[in-house]
Formats: structure tokens, C-alpha cells, sequence
């Protein structure tokens, strides 16, 4: 809930938000803190010597603590109105996390689709500015998805007519291997020095170390098409899916037959 939603429906509601954001306060705090420094080797030593002074061991002694959700069930069909003329679109599936045997072929098959099926459907002859299909295995979604688009129930549509497609035509080898690069052209992405230090240690974190991500390059570069249509037909074709849109008022109205819910965008 906003601060101003809580503000405007009393102080009862808005004493309960202000709890909430002292509960989360309290959640952060009691974890250990972290430090991570990237300079050169010799201010490195100097701030490190420094640090060892400055932090006593009791700002150390803390532990990460249990973080319980509460799985609230949501709508799976959402229609946010705004002022627009376009429409934004999703479709998202639960997939696999980081680690998962299927993930390298999951993120191939994002690219496949987006390279060999979804840019011509959805912007050539659907008219939308972009569009494409992804594997989050952060979230643990797959996710399709387009921007400032003309059309909104059949661009739907042609999300699902994508993965029929792809669980029923043949895989074209050059797609593929476009595909495959594609993806390893994403874990190979030059950073800067600094971006490269802090993205390893964030990595490692949730146990993402070297040999991970060697192992998933080799899992992605041995991709074939059988792959492809197995994560299609295991993650995708029968998969409960959430769908959701920014629109406007009669983008929101056309979609209701379908049973979307209704939900204002302010801002």
C-alpha cells in the first residue's frame, strides 16, 4: 500500500502500514552486515587497517534470520489503466531457478522464440514497438512480454500460439544456434572492472561461483532442439500462467470477458 492510500483511509490503516515498515526495518537490521571495497591494492590495505578499528566485533555477531512470506493468493489476470494509447503485455509461467538442469535450455529457448517467432508476429505484423520471451531464473518465471503495442487480446493469443509452435514444428538449426550465442553472448557481456568485482561478489552470494557459471555456458553451448521442445512441453504448454497489462480504460473493458481484474495505475 502507498503512503498516501494509507494516509487518506485514516490512522488506524496508516499506524498498521507504519508497523509494517518498522517490522521490515527490524528484519534488515538484524543481518550481518556486509563491506565490499574495489580500489587499488594499496588503498585496499589502508581502508581495510581502518575498518578493523573502526567496525567492533559485536557490528559481526548478528545472523541472517528467517524471512517468512505470506502467500497471498493475487489475481492472475490483471489490467492496470493508465493514460495511454498503447498497451504493455505479459505472460508469465513458474519455470526453474539458478542451478536447475533445465534452466540453459529454458534461456535458449527464450531467444529462440524471440528471434525465430515472436519478433515477426508481434511487431512486423502485430505493429507493437518490441516484444520478446525470456527465462527469469532469478524469479524462477518465464516470461513473455511486449511494449507499446497496438493490440492487446490477440498479442495474448500469440504468446500461447508461440509455444504450440515451437512443441510443434521442427527446430531450425540456425535458429538455434543464433540462439545459443545469444545467450552466451549475455554470460560473456563485457563489465568494467569495478562492475565486474561487484557482480562476482553478488554471484557468489547465492553460491554462483566460477565453475557454475562455466557449467551452465557448457550446458547452454549443448542445447539441441529436443531440449527445446522438452522445457517447451514441460514448463510452458501446461502451465498455469499469470497474465497482466497496462492499458487503458477500454483496453481494460475489451479484456473483462476474459476475466481480468481491474486495477488503477496512478502516477
Amino acid at each position: 500500500m502507498a503512503l498516501d492510500d494509507a494516509a487518506r483511509q485514516g490512522q488506524a490503516v496508516f499506524d498498521d502500514w507504519l508497523a509494517g515498515l518498522r517490522q521490515l526495518y527490524e528484519v534488515i537490521t538484524a543481518q550481518t552486515p556486509e563491506v565490499v571495497l574495489v580500489d587499488e591494492p594499496e588503498p585496499v590495505r589502508a581502508w581495510t587497517e581502518s575498518a578493523a578499528k573502526r567496525w567492533q566485533p559485536d557490528a559481526w555477531s548478528r545472523h541472517a534470520c528467517d524471512l517468512t512470506l505470506e502467500n497471498d493468493p493475487v489475481p492472475r489476470k490483471q489490467a492496470w489503466v493508465t493514460t495511454t494509447q498503447v498497451n504493455f503485455c505479459a505472460l508469465a509461467f513458474p519455470s526453474v531457478v539458478s542451478g536447475h538442469p533445465d534452466q540453459a535450455a529454458l534461456l535458449v529457448l527464450g531467444h529462440y522464440l524471440r528471434n525465430a517467432w515472436l519478433h515477426r508476429v508481434i511487431r512486423e505484423q502485430g505493429g507493437a514497438y518490441g516484444g520478446g520471451a525470456t527465462q527469469d531464473s532469478g524469479a524462477g518465471v518465464f516470461k513473455f512480454y511486449s511494449y507499446r503495442d497496438p493490440r492487446l487480446g490477440d498479442t495474448l493469443d500469440d504468446f500461447r500460439r508461440a509455444i504450440d509452435w515451437v512443441c510443434s514444428s521442427p527446430v531450425d538449426p540456425d535458429a538455434l544456434e543464433e540462439a545459443i550465442l545469444g545467450v552466451i553472448s549475455g554470460l560473456d557481456k563485457p563489465r568494467s572492472p569495478a562492475g565486474e568485482a561487484l557482480g562476482v561478489h553478488q554471484e557468489r552470494l547465492f553460491g554462483r561461483t566460477d565453475a557454475y557459471v562455466e557449467g551452465l555456458r557448457q550446458q547452454v553451448l549443448g542445447t539441441t532442439a529436443e531440449d527445446l521442445r522438452r522445457v517447451a512441453e514441460t514448463w510452458l504448454a501446461n502451465g498455469e500462467a499469470a497474465e497482466a497489462v497496462v492499458t487503458s480504460e477500454a483496453g481494460a473493458a475489451s479484456l473483462a470477458a476474459r476475466g481480468f481484474e481491474r486495477f488503477e495505475l496512478n502516477g
